[in-house]
């Protein structure tokens, strides 16, 4: 609404499209919550579909790009053709959960690579990683690693359970592999 160049429509539409971005983000937030919240008192009813994964996954890394406050390098490595038989809101919320700490928890430089071998998806960082006792408790429910010298970093520790708890609702696995100072790598089995 500031924007003092009425001149310039694609600045203006770009950041229209970084406050629409912003918004849906905030939305699969509130779903989060609220499914964590039926999850609890009724069983989550998944509306599962097939979706073409290269496509979903472009789509988000385009909103990361677009959004990001640092430099964020995305190396996608999914066949145009693969598909994932899923729910495709819940799907894309841990997509983002998964993006979206990958960018928090790196430095300045941020290299993300989302891949499948066909039975799973892999997405890995080159972040700050976290110790075998963060990596016992990170999918538990509020629990925050610890972050060393990133005090910035704001959350509420509901991202990973909540990734959790969709991907075992979907009947897959998940798995991290991370190291201090050398990154996290995470992934559904499909």
């Amino acid at each position: 609404l500031n924007f003092p160049d009425e001149d310039s429509p694609e600045q203006r539409r770009k950041y229209l499209e970084i406050s629409q971005s912003q918004l849906e983000h905030l939305s699969g937030l509130v779903e989060q919550i609220l499914s964590m919240s039926m999850e609890r008192r009724k069983g989550l009813v998944l509306h599962r579909e097939d979706i073409n994964l290269a496509a979903l996954v472009d789509d988000i890394v385009e909103k990361h790009r677009m959004k990001a406050e640092k430099d964020v390098a995305f190396t996608v490595d999914i066949p145009s053709d693969f598909t994932v038989n899923a729910d495709r809101m819940h799907l894309s919320n841990i997509l983002n959960n998964l993006i979206d700490n990958a960018v928090k928890y790196s430095g300045e430089k941020v290299a993300i690579h989302i891949a499948t071998d066909g039975n799973s998806l892999t997405v890995s960082d080159n972040g700050i990683g976290m110790s075998p006792l963060d990596l016992k408790h990170i999918f538990e429910k509020f629990y925050r690693a610890h972050t060393g010298n990133l005090h910035d970093v704001k959350g509420y520790g509901l991202g990973l359970y909540y990734v959790h708890s969709i991907v075992e609702k979907h009947g897959w696995n998940i798995s991290v592999e991370s190291e201090p100072g050398k990154g996290t790598s995470f992934t559904l089995s499909l």
